[in-house]
């Protein structure tokens, strides 16, 4: 990339901080600015202006090719337009070092809607021969993208407004002006014509989130939504990015969002849209993560397998009381702040009994998933704990499988004096404000 590109004053730049950022250590967004032509720090363009949007990233560790790119969206979440540097025919591509600074100039036509717009700009690089036998049409778009790896990402770093100039004439209807032609005839023979209109607003999809916490049967709702809606999945990540950094994706279906109401209020949300909230037990939550983390949990990150050797090397009572310390708090806190909002919750040990009664309304009905009303009795039974542990039932213990038991209530058979009164005090009132107990005397 040449270093003699037009750059504006520091005094138009945004400098994101560290915490802003989706990064793997190897590259950190340092520079944003959203300019007019004059290399003016601006928030408002008129329908038609060129926006020029200047980033910088500094090299933090060993990339490959690297290019840049940006994207912007409406309110809704929609994408409105998104391109990087090798959809601009570059011929060449930098190999930064360590310590390099990477700076990008991206100007954009906006002959969009007139409407409030966010964006969204990342770094990302591939391996250098990918990079020449894409640009120079030896290889294709689904097996370039193979090689591409993602090393930063910063979500609604800006926005900016489009509006009509004044007495300007508005250049076109809907999000984008997209090259075209038009003609127009007069028929005086008397044909007429008919439209019959379709109801577009019934046949748009809702965006669908299942909100919950960990522990909740989480994994079993998500193998529901994924046998009726699989294209629409849209999958879980670390610390929930999916949904609190990166932009909604209308229509899709979002399973095991583990956040608190505050959390979800704080995000841009499609028109139309579904949510549903299920919780567990405090008690059996608490019980199903110590053996899981102990024993079966699949080792995903350095906190896990802190966890795996804390819990490994203390009595039972012990480890409950650590986890419920160190690790239940955070449910605790996703529970109590739907409860408090006066959602209406479906209790995960109503759902042990009553699946199909109590899923059916709401995944069919209420979200509109694309299936059959038999179709979906099928995958629910499908999805039952028998089925998914080859025929053991519920209530035979594996300690070693993801679905241990499957009942409610278990605390029962791990709860010792010390721990009830730990619990007690940490959560008592949480059990009676969720309706699990009436008073304290359990």
């Amino acid at each position: 990339m040449s270093n003699h590109i037009f750059w504006p004053g520091s005094q138009v730049f945004r400098h994101p901080a560290a915490r802003e950022q989706i990064s793997d250590g190897l590259a950190l967004c340092t520079a944003v600015a959203i300019c007019d032509e004059h290399g003016e720090a601006i928030t408002t363009f008129y329908q038609g202006q060129v926006a020029h949007f200047f980033y910088e990233f500094e090299i933090t560790g060993s990339v490959g090719a690297a290019y840049g790119g940006l994207e912007f969206h409406d309110s809704s979440g929609q994408v409105i337009y998104g391109k990087n540097t090798f959809q601009h025919d570059v011929d060449t591509v930098p190999l930064p070092k360590v310590g390099d600074y990477l700076r990008y100039h991206q100007t954009i036509k906006l002959d969009v809607a007139p409407g409030q717009y966010w964006v969204t700009l990342g770094l990302a690089s591939t391996e250098e021969a990918a990079f020449h036998n894409y640009v120079h049409g030896n290889m294709g778009f689904l097996e370039f993208r193979e090689f591409e790896r993602e090393h930063c990402r910063v979500v609604n770093i800006g926005s900016f407004k489009v509006e009509l100039r004044p007495n300007d004439k508005l250049l076109h209807h809907g999000i984008a002006n997209l090259p075209g032609s038009s003609w127009s005839s007069t028929i005086t023979s008397g044909v007429t014509t008919s439209l019959r209109s379709i109801g577009l607003a019934e046949s748009i999809q809702p965006t669908i989130f299942h909100v919950t916490h960990w522990k909740a049967g989480s994994q079993w709702i998500y193998k529901i939504l994924q046998d009726c809606a699989s294209e629409r999945i849209v999958a879980p990540q670390v610390d929930e990015l999916q949904f609190l950094r990166h932009p909604i994706e209308v229509g899709k279906v979002y399973p095991t969002v583990y956040v608190t109401k505050q959390q979800y209020d704080t995000v841009q949300l499609p028109a139309n849209w579904s949510r549903f909230v299920v919780i567990r037990d405090l008690r059996d939550t608490l019980v199903s993560a110590y053996f899981s983390f102990k024993v079966s949990h699949p080792v995903l990150s350095p906190l896990i397998k802190d966890w795996r050797e804390i819990l490994q090397s203390r009595s039972k009572d012990d480890g409950l009381l650590y986890l419920m310390a160190e690790w239940l708090p955070a449910c605790a806190r996703i529970q109590a702040s739907w409860v408090e909002a006066g959602e209406h919750i479906l209790r995960y040990e109503d759902l042990l009994e009553h699946d199909l009664e109590l899923l059916e309304p709401v995944l069919i009905d209420e979200c509109r998933l694309p299936v059959s009303r038999e179709q979906f009795r099928q995958i629910v039974l499908k999805n039952r704990f028998a089925s998914l542990t080859n025929g053991r039932n519920r209530g035979r213990e594996d300690v070693s499988a993801h679905e241990r038991k499957g009942i409610a209530g278990d605390w029962r058979n791990h709860f010792s004096r010390r721990v009830k009164r730990e619990f007690k005090d940490r959560f008592g009132q949480l059990l009676i404000a969720t309706g699990y107990e009436s008073h304290m005397n359990w």
